[in-house]
């Protein structure tokens, strides 16, 4: 598709859901109210500038209800709780419509890169924690995903031991890994502490920042193809990716519209806020949305003729391994998905510090203080391994809103 088709299509889209906003949403429509706007007022991208940006904070000041489109079939979304990198959750609802698009999205990187469903692919994910629906999805029950999923992949969950996974990767010899940025680190130096010998054809990372240092480690330590992936779970997972010639990240500009803002204005060819907008995710609607994330657009087309904008220097957020006296890794987004569903929790951050023990930092929602500690208690001693941990409850975690900001550190020396 060339630009101008591409721009066409986008503002088609644009209207679309700014009109499903203002008409289905009760907190769009107030928002959109108050700052004197009416759908007619954006017609296309270069209109967009006048409708308010929003952010994390005030979602969450926003009951659910409030946030979810009118006449949205419940039974058939998911209730989703976004990652809590940052250190503040937040609570979705993915239906059907974005899962396709998800799905599909997945499917056009790993064609790009020449997977097939000939391939073995092993994909790491988060387990199902503190009563979170089943995922299921569109792609599991029809279509090319559900066979590439049923036939061709296995899923592994980051809370399983590391030991475990390099048995199976060892018995399954996987062409394709799809997985988080630090896990694919720390996977590459436990398999060259242990001695195993592993071996991918594609590395698919995401999920952190990939400086050159780590592609080359991860590269070098598996003889494979490394490409970046950048996704978002409020955008509706894919963002952008990079192709084979990583002159930069494409962005899926077909489903969602990224700005790059500083003081409010867009900026081109240096570092700007990026702000998302998609225009599939219908049920509880993102529109110019901060993700707290810096990235540079480039102004540039790609060498391989696809035509989608391109991004570049993404500065997202860092999180760390948990590292055990005995040599054991201990996942962040085991961590993550340990401590996002709590009741009750506000925010969190998790310090490992130089002696292995672990500090805990929580601000809690109510006044039901021993309750959300006795839960991150019991949530902390099935994920820690026997790590000495304490659990302190704060009025305010310093620097929450910052980009890079670590919401799972390791201070020790790995």
């Amino acid at each position: 598709m060339n630009r101008s088709s591409l721009v066409k299509l986008q503002n088609g889209r644009l209207r679309n859901i700014v009109d499903l906003a203002y008409h289905r949403v009760p907190f769009y429509r107030e928002l959109y109210q108050n700052a004197g706007l009416k759908p007619g007022d954006v017609t296309d991208v270069k209109a967009i500038w006048k409708l308010p940006t929003i952010n994390k904070e005030q979602l969450r000041a926003v009951s659910l209800e409030k946030r979810t489109a009118d006449g949205t079939d419940l039974g058939a979304c998911r209730v989703h709780t976004t990652s809590g990198s940052t250190g503040t959750t937040l609570v979705l609802l993915e239906d059907e419509y974005a899962f396709a698009f998800r799905d599909a999205l997945n499917l056009r990187f790993l064609w790009a890169y020449g997977v097939t469903p000939r391939d073995r692919v092993v994909r790491m994910r988060t387990s199902e924690v503190g009563g979170a629906q089943p995922r299921v999805r569109l792609g599991d029950r029809r279509g090319l995903w559900s066979y590439v999923r049923k036939k061709c992949a296995r899923q592994l969950t980051y809370d399983t031991d590391i030991e475990e996974h390099l048995r199976l990767f060892s018995e399954l010899k996987p062409d394709v890994l799809m997985a988080q940025t630090s896990y694919c680190h720390a996977l590459a130096e436990f398999s060259e502490l242990t001695g195993n010998t592993l071996n991918f054809r594609i590395i698919v990372t995401s999920g952190g920042i990939l400086d050159e240092a780590t592609r080359k480690l991860i590269s070098d330590r598996f003889g494979a193809e490394v490409y970046d992936h950048y996704g978002s779970e409020e955008a509706g997972g894919s963002i952008a990716w990079e192709c084979p010639s990583h002159s930069g990240y494409h962005v899926n500009a077909e489903t969602l519209l990224v700005e790059f803002l500083r003081n409010g204005g867009a900026v081109l060819g240096e570092p700007g806020e990026v702000h998302v907008t998609s225009f599939c995710r219908v049920a509880t609607p993102i529109i110019r949305y901060s993700i707290s994330d810096v990235a540079t657009p480039i102004g540039d087309e790609c060498s391989c003729g696809r035509g989608l904008p391109l991004i570049g220097g993404i500065q997202g957020r860092v999180v760390d391994f948990i590292l055990t006296e005995d040599g054991q890794y201990v996942s962040p987004l085991a961590v993550l998905n340990a401590l996002q569903n709590v009741p009750g929790v506000d925010r969190f951050k998790v310090t490992q510090r130089p002696d292995f023990s672990i500090e805990i930092l929580v601000t809690c929602q109510g006044d039901d203080a021993k309750s959300v500690t006795a839960n991150v208690r019991s949530r902390c001693q099935a994920v820690f391994r026997g790590l000495p941990f304490e659990i302190k409850l704060v009025d305010r975690i310093e620097n929450s809103n910052v980009p890079k900001f670590r919401v799972v550190e390791s201070r020790v020396a790995h």
